[in-house]
């Protein structure tokens, strides 16, 4: 591995932006930036009231830096969560103090990743105080209504509107949001109704209708009406089709062209070592998961053929998110809590590919190892 000789320097980069992280948060907390902190985080710098993005972003900054437990008390923590769970409405769904304008799907399934992540304590049980999300009910109750839901992903006849399979990355907020919920509260799904589901045949029917229908020679899902004269990876397929390998992969279930989704995916990476833009965001993190989880997933033979590949991306990518965000102010480089999550944790994902990325990240936390979005 090329950065052996480096690692030392890594490390403290890496402590180094632990730090930044801290001083970007307190530029986004409403009162004194002291331990212990609560939930009181704002998406916007200079905002005079918290909203459900600032708070759910500063859990997920936290835990993968590994100091939300350090900086947090039992108190704070339930605090913290209490007032994620007073943006849940009437049906279930987590949509007040919703500033980001991600569709409910993404807001629901991130809040319950950060009530997740705020179960420190075996003891604290924050999902098991999320109120039932009515609308499940159906897609849990018939096969035919999952497959007629999912065909559809959300698609509505307007410019402002989802666009569904038309639009795979926004549309996969839905069609990825909600498996991602139904597995985080698979515990707590049987209490809402006295109907017994099978959330295992539920996922088969889900799965088995998305293997049906990714192109076998990207690995993305394209069934966009342009896709009838273009085929060539986007940035749209790779933000997409990633909210649904997060999926896969929670459950256990294997990608089913793994070596193709990963000539797709580095096959969009820019120069710079990012895939959109001058910076890393979670679109970085997408294209890691894909790459490295993929890679897991291949065989020995097929491994080899990948390797250098698979290493350069995943060092570019690497080294010059650790250049950017420790040469510069984080709060000069993303104006939003909500870019930063996922330039973090497209860092950490390296650590899944081998010992050497493990071994720099100290307390890191990965939170897909315990959530299923962000």
């Amino acid at each position: 591995m090329r950065v052996n000789n480096n690692q030392s320097i890594i490390i403290e980069k890496l402590k180094q932006l632990s730090l930044s992280c801290h001083k970007f948060l307190s530029l986004h907390y409403l009162g004194e930036y002291k331990y212990p902190i609560e939930g009181y985080f704002a998406l916007y710098r200079g905002a005079k009231d918290y909203d459900l993005y600032g708070m759910l972003d500063a859990v997920y900054i936290l835990y993968t830096i590994g100091e939300l437990e350090k900086f947090t008390s039992r108190q704070s923590r339930e605090n913290w969560a209490n007032l994620i769970l007073e943006c849940q409405d009437e049906r279930g769904w987590f949509s007040y103090r919703n500033l980001r304008g991600h569709p409910k799907e993404h807001a629901t399934a991130y809040a319950i990743g950060a009530l997740r992540l705020l179960e420190v304590d075996k003891n604290e049980r924050y999902l098991h105080k999320v109120k039932r999300i009515h609308e499940l009910q159906d897609l849990l109750e018939s096969k035919e209504k999952t497959i007629k839901w999912i065909k559809r992903m959300g698609f509505e006849f307007s410019l402002k509107k989802n666009w569904g399979w038309h639009y795979i990355w926004r549309g996969s907020h839905i069609g990825g949001g909600v498996p991602a919920v139904i597995h985080m509260l698979e515990n707590v799904i049987p209490q809402w109704w006295s109907k017994n589901f099978s959330l295992d045949l539920w996922f088969n029917c889900l799965f088995d209708w998305l293997d049906a229908h990714i192109n076998p020679k990207t690995g993305f899902w394209q069934r966009a009406f342009w896709n009838v004269f273009l085929k060539k990876p986007t940035i749209i397929d790779l933000g997409g089709a990633a909210h649904f390998y997060w999926i896969y992969e929670a459950r256990k279930r294997s990608f089913l062209y793994p070596k193709q989704l990963i000539y797709s995916t580095i096959s969009l990476q820019k120069e710079n070592g990012f895939y959109k833009g001058e910076k890393p965001w979670c679109i970085d993190l997408d294209a890691n998961f894909c790459i490295i989880r993929s890679y897991n997933q291949l065989n020995e033979k097929d491994r080899r053929e990948v390797r250098d590949l698979v290493d350069r991306s995943i060092y570019l990518n690497f080294i010059s998110s650790i250049k950017l965000m420790t040469e510069h102010e984080i709060d000069s480089i993303y104006s939003n809590t909500h870019e930063l999550p996922g330039a973090l944790i497209a860092l950490i994902e390296s650590s899944k590919l081998n010992e050497f990325y493990a071994e720099l990240f100290n307390n890191w936390k990965h939170p897909l190892d315990v959530v299923a979005w962000l």
